[in-house]
Protein backbone atom coordinates (compact mmCIF):
# COMPACT_ATOMS: atom_id res chain seq x y z
CA UNK A 1 0.00 0.00 0.00
CA UNK A 2 2.58 2.42 1.43
CA UNK A 3 4.56 1.96 -2.81
CA UNK A 4 1.24 2.76 -4.31
CA UNK A 5 0.41 5.87 -2.21
CA UNK A 6 4.26 7.21 -2.58
CA UNK A 7 3.85 8.11 -6.63
CA UNK A 8 0.01 9.68 -5.68
CA UNK A 9 2.01 11.90 -3.51
CA UNK A 10 4.95 13.17 -5.53
CA UNK A 11 2.85 13.88 -8.27
CA UNK A 12 0.07 15.84 -6.06
CA UNK A 13 3.39 17.83 -4.69
CA UNK A 14 4.66 18.21 -8.59
CA UNK A 15 1.18 19.97 -9.54
CA UNK A 16 1.01 21.89 -6.67
CA UNK A 17 4.37 23.38 -7.22
CA UNK A 18 3.90 23.72 -10.22
CA UNK A 19 0.34 25.69 -10.44
CA UNK A 20 1.87 27.80 -7.59
CA UNK A 21 4.52 29.04 -10.17
CA UNK A 22 2.42 29.56 -12.85
CA UNK A 23 -0.40 31.53 -11.05
CA UNK A 24 2.95 33.31 -9.44
CA UNK A 25 4.11 34.02 -12.68
CA UNK A 26 1.17 34.53 -14.45
CA UNK A 27 0.15 38.29 -12.52
CA UNK A 28 4.00 39.37 -13.28
CA UNK A 29 3.65 42.36 -16.01
CA UNK A 30 6.09 41.57 -18.85
CA UNK A 31 8.67 44.16 -19.76
CA UNK A 32 10.05 43.43 -23.37
CA UNK A 33 9.88 45.24 -26.77
CA UNK A 34 6.59 45.77 -27.94
CA UNK A 35 5.00 45.33 -24.11
CA UNK A 36 3.92 48.51 -22.79
CA UNK A 37 5.70 50.48 -20.72
CA UNK A 38 5.05 50.23 -16.53
CA UNK A 39 5.34 53.58 -15.32
CA UNK A 40 7.05 54.27 -11.89
CA UNK A 41 7.67 57.31 -9.58
CA UNK A 42 11.31 57.90 -7.56
CA UNK A 43 13.38 60.38 -6.61
CA UNK A 44 16.04 61.55 -7.17
CA UNK A 45 19.05 62.50 -4.24
CA UNK A 46 17.43 66.34 -4.25
CA UNK A 47 13.92 64.52 -3.51
CA UNK A 48 12.44 65.68 -6.37
CA UNK A 49 10.07 63.21 -7.89
CA UNK A 50 9.92 61.31 -11.12
CA UNK A 51 7.25 59.73 -12.74
CA UNK A 52 8.13 57.93 -16.41
CA UNK A 53 4.60 58.82 -17.33
CA UNK A 54 5.55 62.68 -17.33
CA UNK A 55 7.82 61.52 -20.06
CA UNK A 56 4.96 60.37 -22.31
CA UNK A 57 5.07 61.91 -25.57
CA UNK A 58 9.33 61.77 -25.60
CA UNK A 59 11.33 58.97 -26.09
CA UNK A 60 13.03 57.58 -22.65
CA UNK A 61 16.13 55.53 -22.12
CA UNK A 62 16.23 53.77 -18.59
CA UNK A 63 19.57 52.20 -17.46
CA UNK A 64 19.74 50.28 -14.34
CA UNK A 65 23.26 51.46 -12.47
CA UNK A 66 24.69 50.29 -9.52
CA UNK A 67 28.12 51.98 -7.80
CA UNK A 68 30.04 48.62 -7.22
CA UNK A 69 29.36 47.50 -10.65
CA UNK A 70 32.41 47.71 -13.04
CA UNK A 71 30.87 48.05 -16.35
CA UNK A 72 28.23 50.37 -15.45
CA UNK A 73 31.01 52.79 -14.00
CA UNK A 74 33.15 51.78 -17.52
CA UNK A 75 29.66 52.88 -19.58
CA UNK A 76 29.09 55.90 -17.35
CA UNK A 77 30.95 58.25 -19.55
CA UNK A 78 29.65 57.15 -22.81
CA UNK A 79 25.88 57.68 -21.11
CA UNK A 80 27.02 61.32 -19.40
CA UNK A 81 28.26 62.22 -23.12
CA UNK A 82 24.73 61.09 -24.29
CA UNK A 83 22.86 62.84 -21.77
CA UNK A 84 24.56 65.99 -22.89
CA UNK A 85 24.76 65.83 -26.56
CA UNK A 86 21.87 63.94 -27.87
CA UNK A 87 18.63 66.02 -26.87
CA UNK A 88 16.27 64.03 -28.36
CA UNK A 89 15.78 61.47 -25.50
CA UNK A 90 15.40 62.12 -21.51
CA UNK A 91 17.78 59.84 -19.83
CA UNK A 92 17.12 58.22 -16.80
CA UNK A 93 19.96 56.46 -14.54
CA UNK A 94 18.01 53.77 -12.18
CA UNK A 95 20.02 53.45 -9.03
CA UNK A 96 19.86 49.87 -8.23
CA UNK A 97 19.20 49.11 -4.74
CA UNK A 98 21.83 52.13 -3.86
CA UNK A 99 21.05 54.47 -0.96
CA UNK A 100 20.99 58.27 -1.17
CA UNK A 101 24.22 58.68 0.27
CA UNK A 102 26.66 56.42 -1.67
CA UNK A 103 24.97 58.00 -5.23
CA UNK A 104 25.93 61.58 -3.65
CA UNK A 105 29.48 60.40 -3.14
CA UNK A 106 29.63 59.22 -6.48
CA UNK A 107 27.80 61.73 -8.25
CA UNK A 108 30.28 64.03 -6.47
CA UNK A 109 33.39 62.08 -7.47
CA UNK A 110 32.36 61.61 -10.68
CA UNK A 111 30.93 65.38 -11.41
CA UNK A 112 27.97 63.57 -13.33
CA UNK A 113 24.78 66.11 -13.76
CA UNK A 114 22.45 63.11 -15.19
CA UNK A 115 19.12 62.39 -13.33
CA UNK A 116 20.11 59.91 -11.10
CA UNK A 117 16.76 57.60 -9.65
CA UNK A 118 16.67 55.90 -6.10
CA UNK A 119 15.52 52.38 -6.60
CA UNK A 120 16.22 51.35 -3.10
CA UNK A 121 14.50 48.66 -2.98
CA UNK A 122 14.85 47.27 -6.19
CA UNK A 123 10.80 47.94 -6.65
CA UNK A 124 10.84 49.14 -10.66
CA UNK A 125 14.42 46.88 -10.99
CA UNK A 126 11.80 43.73 -10.27
CA UNK A 127 8.57 45.35 -11.81
CA UNK A 128 10.89 45.40 -15.30
CA UNK A 129 12.27 42.38 -14.53
CA UNK A 130 15.86 43.55 -14.68
CA UNK A 131 18.65 40.96 -12.89
CA UNK A 132 21.95 42.52 -13.73
CA UNK A 133 23.05 45.81 -14.52
CA UNK A 134 23.61 47.86 -16.76
CA UNK A 135 20.65 46.97 -18.19
CA UNK A 136 18.83 49.62 -20.68
CA UNK A 137 15.69 49.96 -21.92
CA UNK A 138 14.36 52.37 -24.61
CA UNK A 139 10.76 53.47 -24.40
CA UNK A 140 9.05 55.56 -27.82
CA UNK A 141 6.94 57.80 -27.90
CA UNK A 142 3.86 56.26 -26.78
CA UNK A 143 5.28 54.24 -24.18
CA UNK A 144 6.10 51.17 -25.43
CA UNK A 145 9.52 49.21 -25.11
CA UNK A 146 11.17 49.56 -28.58
CA UNK A 147 14.29 48.10 -27.59
CA UNK A 148 15.84 46.11 -23.94
CA UNK A 149 19.57 44.87 -23.76
CA UNK A 150 22.11 43.73 -20.69
CA UNK A 151 25.83 45.65 -20.78
CA UNK A 152 27.34 48.33 -21.28
CA UNK A 153 26.70 50.53 -24.19
CA UNK A 154 28.18 53.57 -25.65
CA UNK A 155 26.70 57.06 -26.99
CA UNK A 156 26.84 56.60 -30.65
CA UNK A 157 25.75 52.96 -30.40
CA UNK A 158 22.54 54.54 -28.07
CA UNK A 159 21.46 57.19 -30.84
CA UNK A 160 21.55 54.38 -33.62
CA UNK A 161 19.42 52.09 -32.19
CA UNK A 162 16.58 55.47 -30.93
CA UNK A 163 17.13 56.52 -34.59
CA UNK A 164 16.14 52.82 -35.73
CA UNK A 165 13.98 51.72 -33.70
CA UNK A 166 11.84 55.09 -32.63
CA UNK A 167 12.78 57.61 -35.24
CA UNK A 168 10.30 56.96 -38.74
Amino acid sequence: MGKKILPVIVIAAVIGVLGFLVSGLGGKASAQPGDQSIDFELKDIDGNTYKLSDFKGQTVVLNFFATWCAPCIDEAPELEAFGKEYKDAKLLILAKGESKKRMEKYIGESKSSLTYLLDTKEEISKNYNVIGQPETIIIDEDGVIVERFSGPTTKDDLITLIQEKVSP
